[in-house]
């Protein structure tokens, strides 16, 4: 099991493997960073689907996360500054890990939202709020295969809609 082994590691190695997986979710070889989006995915769904479970796992990667703890909300703000404004060839690619890291911590989806609404115009504010909205409109808090097929069709109409307007 991978993910037993790799949150057995000390903290600093593994946020050398962290450091590592971020640098290649922005890399330009679609290949390696769809990689690292997977592994995003793992790391995210482990997380919400083992909150407040009594296992060495998910106390390490506490420890871990303690340790580094804007760890989950530099990966969120990564993936949705790639999404909106990266290449088209990776968008797929980052979105799978999206809702699992979104459920995992909800506080760095907050946060960034709320980051990037502070950079627009009240205009642009207004679009980007309702494009939220829609965004969270009818999504569960489940990783459940049809509710992430829903959001990944909803990720793509927001990456649509707010690409028209956002300015940087």
């Amino acid at each position: 099991n991978h993910m037993k082994a790799t949150l057995a590691l000390e903290s600093s190695v593994f946020m050398q493997l962290m450091n590592a997986v971020h640098e290649g979710l922005q890399a330009s070889d679609a290949q390696i960073s769809s990689m690292c989006a997977n592994c995003v995915d793992h790391l995210a769904t482990f997380h919400f689907e083992n909150m407040g479970k009594d296992k060495p796992e998910v106390h390490n990667l506490s420890k871990h996360i303690a340790a580094q703890p804007n760890l989950l909300s530099s990966l969120t703000a990564t993936l949705f500054n790639l999404l909106l404004f990266g290449a088209p060839q990776n968008h797929w690619a980052v979105m799978r890990p999206m809702l699992s890291l979104m459920l995992a911590d909800e506080t760095s989806f907050t946060s960034y939202k709320d980051q990037l609404m502070g950079t627009q115009d009240s205009g642009n504010q207004a679009k980007l709020n309702e494009a939220f909205n829609k965004l969270l409109a009818d999504v569960n808090r489940s990783l459940e295969s049809s509710n992430r097929d829903r959001f990944t069709q909803k990720l793509t109409a927001f990456r649509v809609s707010t690409r028209g307007f956002l300015t940087l």
